[in-house]
């Protein structure tokens, strides 16, 4: 541990000079210029659209008190992880930092987040935050609230309207199978366009929807695991659904690049008319609103099975944390900034900016909620009774570093006919059942 923390310490003050922690937590007990208290927060995936409703907000707050003064910092999703942990590690944490749901089983086996049970009346709007959400945060916590929710983003379907109509097309696919005839029939590799734009890096969400809802969870009920508590990812239904998704890849339906595609390429090849469709949750719609204009995009349900049953990953909403500081920190500022984080007046402004779905339940009342039509889309998935959540087991540690490490790299050796679909799944439910099987052992 002492030879990890040296060589964290190192990187810290060769990246210092690159101000990647500018605005860091190394200046969290000091003042401003103007004597105000510095209240660090770190945003765990930053973009231009978030950054810019974000460095308004801000602005605005620190004019409106003499108190506090929040210093704002965002990461790329990709480099965030590794961004805290050295954070961690160094004892240069912000006082309040954002995360994936899938980051916060990590950081709390860590004991870098601070519990929040016994601060919740510290927390002006705690009892407008939807109580299923907080209970999937109590979840992963195992009983201990680490986190705010306040938002997160619903799995769907994105329709390019123009490259819909250039094709003829009028509605988007309802069923797997309908979709994988359209990634077929549209497919003109010879002048670089496609029905569909393939995710490759992270293909995480994507792909565990098109696997379950292709088996139609073998009757689990979103569950990874069976009666007996093992993984069921290695059982023929999954390795032929598996298959099926590859070889759109395989037969030269989807672009060559795909292997290597993130979020950022799947945009790009969606915006600029390369595909016509990709799969993909609600917080790209900003992006889609730039790239292609109002009216010429729209979102849909993600695709269903035969036998009419859609599945998509749980609601993975995204949380505000307050970082651990030890028994004898302050808290004082942190819950303040916390408290106007996650109160519907921000919440709404940035769901609104961003495409999100707030997690305040008072945002529904505001009037931009009430006529946007795809926050109604959003919210029609949790009363449709077609509708299965995946259970994923963000409750292990392991489990961030699997779907954007393992995940990725055992899918592209798919695509390239480097590994087998039975091998791939069969060693995804091995290091599953190897995790939970740890985690086990602490409960």
């Amino acid at each position: 541990m002492k030879i990890r923390k040296i060589v964290a310490v190192m990187l810290v003050i060769a990246l210092a000079a690159g101000s990647v922690f500018a605005g860091g937590s190394s200046d969290k007990k000091a003042t401003s210029s103007s004597g105000k208290q510095i209240i660090n927060f770190w945003y765990h995936s930053g973009e231009p659209v978030t950054d810019e409703y974000f460095e308004t907000y801000f602005a605005e707050l620190n004019a409106s008190q003499d108190q506090y003064e929040v210093r704002y910092t965002s990461f790329n999703f990709a480099d965030f992880q590794d961004q805290f942990q050295m954070a961690v590690m160094t004892d240069t944490m912000p006082d309040i930092v954002s995360l994936g749901f899938s980051n916060v089983a990590t950081f709390t086996a860590q004991n870098s987040l601070l519990p929040l049970n016994d601060h919740t009346d510290e927390i002006a709007e705690f009892d407008k935050i939807d109580p299923q959400l907080l209970q999937g945060m109590i979840k992963i916590g195992n009983g201990e609230l680490y986190g705010i929710p306040f938002a997160y983003n619903q799995e769907v379907a994105w329709m390019n309207l123009n490259r819909f109509r250039a094709l003829g097309i009028t509605e988007a696919p309802v069923t797997q199978a309908e979709f994988l005839e359209m990634c077929k029939q549209y497919a003109d590799p010879v002048n670089s366009r496609y029905f569909y734009s393939l995710r490759g890096v992270r293909p995480y969400d994507s792909l565990v929807a098109w696997l379950w809802t292709w088996t139609d969870g073998l009757g689990y009920n979103g569950s990874w695991f069976d009666e007996n508590g093992e993984c069921i990812l290695d059982r023929p239904e999954f390795v032929e659904a598996l298959n099926a998704y590859a070889d759109i890849y395989k037969n030269k339906e989807v672009s060559g690049d795909s292997v290597n595609n993130n979020f950022d390429q799947i945009i790009a090849e969606f915006g600029s008319g390369v595909s016509a469709y990709i799969i993909h949750n609600s917080s790209s719609e900003a992006t889609h609103k730039r790239n292609l204009g109002e009216g010429n995009y729209q979102a849909a349900r993600v695709l269903a099975n035969d036998q009419g049953h859609y599945f998509a990953s749980g609601l993975q909403p995204n949380v505000y944390c307050v970082t651990n500081q030890g028994e004898d920190h302050d808290y004082t500022g942190a819950f303040w900034l916390l408290s106007i984080l996650s109160s519907a007046d921000c919440t709404g402004g940035l769901c609104e900016t961003a495409a999100r779905v707030p997690c305040n339940t008072d945002v529904y009342s505001q009037e931009w909620c009430q006529n946007d039509t795809e926050i109604k889309l959003y919210q029609s998935y949790l009363s449709d009774p077609n509708y299965f959540q995946i259970d994923n087991p963000y409750w292990l540690p392991e489990f961030s570093g699997f779907i954007t490490n393992d995940m990725t790299a055992d899918f592209q050796a798919v695509l390239m006919g480097d590994m087998t679909a039975e091998d791939c799944l069969q060693g995804w439910a091995d290091a599953i059942d190897s995790y939970q099987a740890l985690y086990e052992e602490t409960l």
